[in-house]
């Protein structure tokens, strides 16, 4: 039979058995939505939360004293209102009145001040630790030069706070519905110490309180009685199941065994979007994927050429078009063109222009004087997290490198590990050449220069340009936007000259809603925060 009718008719097939199958979904629990979350969490705990799975979790089970719509606006939370100073410097907030905790205990603003000063405090080491050092004190905290109570928070009586920051920051409201700084009970959490997250101890401030957690197994959770607006939580009961290959997430969607997926599988991607385009869905992110050099090791340290020729060898537009073909955009920078509403586009590195031939013979020319050839061979590692998107990502990378530099003169090799167990190696510097990927926090462009502090714990390269830093405090510091928005692009230059990551592209999330669910407005949703307590039936 002629390949590309043979094609035609198993892509037809495919789509009749994909929209029979989602069309004969049915629960046996009808208020029980289940999510697949694409891995296991590496942590309950709010304020040591930094993946993408660990965050979603925590959206449910806890609340901050702002939280965010489905365009990630910051809203209200845990406080009703809030006053901010002339100077933009002092935020008072006002917490809603008879506010509770799941267990029924009243939520006060000594468990707001607990939360904030937990955060900062260099004995639990969190990584998100960054988001209170614009908080007065903050950052000396965090270095252990002075005490968690000497942070610029305060309660001015049992429903008010009070915050100074050092420097005005528009983005505040949008930190502070991070769950990182989500408020826990102070007396839960100093009567059972590192136990205080196990289901049995557990209190939430959030629209669900933890009922089971099983490792690598799932997430059962219920709604919290107790939430100040439990009347508008529709869904009783919500179970995460960390489905890693999303042949079988997809599978189990098919049976209704799973109301949401957490993506797709890529390589059913376009039959998907063509059968069941209503259930579907590809949404532009505000996120970066990346590679870190490990700028620790001897390879990478003090190579800048053997940086340069790796990350110019990377075809982007062959990786995001013919690889991945979701929609994703070649990355040429350290963020993206969007965030911010675009204030930080042209930033591209100036090779991103040049013909392909021309990048390849230049990559050839900078690996050779970086000392690397067939007498001297360069072996490298790709390290990434269990996930079918990073192994075609190192496979077709890798791929390039040796086409382009020759097998001879460069061997590649890729290692998976299980995600939590990658985390862990990735920070204590344990690779070559590391997958990493950050979704915006918040639509600043803070999200993405954080990521390059020298010491900052999500600086994943463990890089240090020289005047990064500084510039970074002057662009915070400034008054005036415009400059503010310079400095902070001369502050990216300077890292981005240094070759201390690869930019690949900027990403999209896709994946398919039972129809039966209501309430999720997934297409305004650039950042992928989402909250249970939307979900309807």
């Amino acid at each position: 039979m002629n390949y590309k009718k043979l094609t035609l008719l198993i892509s037809l097939i495919s789509a009749s058995l994909i929209v029979t199958a989602c069309s004969n979904k049915s629960k046996t629990n009808s208020n029980l939505i289940t999510v697949d979350i694409g891995a296991d969490i590496s942590t309950l705990d709010p304020q040591m939360t930094e993946d993408v799975q660990s965050s979603r979790v925590a959206y449910d089970l806890f609340e901050g004293l702002v939280t965010q719509d489905q365009s990630n606006k910051p809203i209200p939370g845990l406080a009703e209102k809030w006053d901010i100073s002339p100077d933009g410097k002092t935020y008072t907030f006002h917490l809603r009145s008879g506010i509770k905790f799941s267990d029924g205990s009243p939520i006060t603003a000594a468990d707001v001040v607990f939360s904030f000063q937990r955060l900062a405090d260099p004995k639990i080491a969190s990584p998100y630790n960054l988001l209170v050092n614009n908080i007065v004190n903050g950052q000396a905290i965090i270095d252990a030069k002075l005490p968690p109570s000497a942070l610029g928070i305060k309660a001015l009586d049992a429903n008010t706070i009070q915050i100074q920051l050092n420097n005005p920051d528009s983005s505040f409201l949008s930190i502070c519905s991070m769950p990182d700084l989500a408020v826990v009970s102070k007396s839960n959490v100093t009567k059972f110490g590192q136990a205080w997250t196990d289901p049995k101890n557990m209190v939430t401030s959030g629209a669900y309180k933890l009922d089971e957690r099983v490792v690598q197994g799932y997430i059962l959770e219920s709604k919290n009685p107790y939430y100040y607006d439990a009347k508008n939580v529709a869904i009783e009961q919500v179970k995460f199941l960390p489905i890693v290959d999303f042949n079988s997430s997809f599978s189990q969607y098919k049976t209704g065994a799973i109301d949401i997926t957490y993506l797709l599988p890529a390589d059913q991607y376009k039959t998907i979007k063509a059968s069941i385009p209503e259930q579907e869905h590809t949404v532009s992110w505000e996120t970066i994927e990346y590679y870190d050099f490990n700028m620790t090791s001897p390879k990478f340290k003090d190579n800048l050429k053997l940086r340069q020729a790796l990350s110019m060898a990377v075809d982007r537009t062959a990786l995001t078009k013919e690889v991945l073909g979701q929609d994703q955009k070649p990355l040429y920078a350290y963020a993206t063109n969007t965030v911010e509403g675009g204030k930080f586009t042209g930033l591209d590195y100036e090779w991103a222009s040049w013909p392909r031939d021309k990048q390849i013979t230049k990559a050839q020319e900078l690996f050779k004087a970086a000392g690397y050839g067939p007498n001297h061979p360069l072996e490298i590692t790709i390290s990434y997290n269990t996930k079918d998107t990073n192994k075609k990502n190192s496979l077709a990378i890798g791929s390039m490198w040796q086409q382009i530099f020759g097998a001879q003169s460069i061997k590649v090799n890729s290692g998976n590990q299980e995600f939590k167990t990658f985390l862990q190696a990735r920070h204590k510097g344990d690779y070559d050449v590391a997958r990493d990927g950050w979704v915006a926090d918040y639509d600043s462009v803070d999200s993405y220069t954080n990521l390059f502090l020298c010491n900052n714990p999500q600086n994943n390269a463990h890089s240090c340009t020289s005047g990064y830093n500084e510039l970074i405090t002057q662009a915070n510091a400034a008054a005036d936007a415009n400059q503010r928005v310079a400095l902070t692009r001369q502050a990216l230059k300077a890292a981005m000259d240094n070759y201390v990551i690869i930019p690949l592209y900027q990403d999209t999330y896709y994946r398919a809603v039972n129809p039966r669910v209501k309430g999720y407005s997934i297409d305004t949703n650039h950042l992928d925060h989402v909250m249970s307590k939307w979900y309807k039936f």
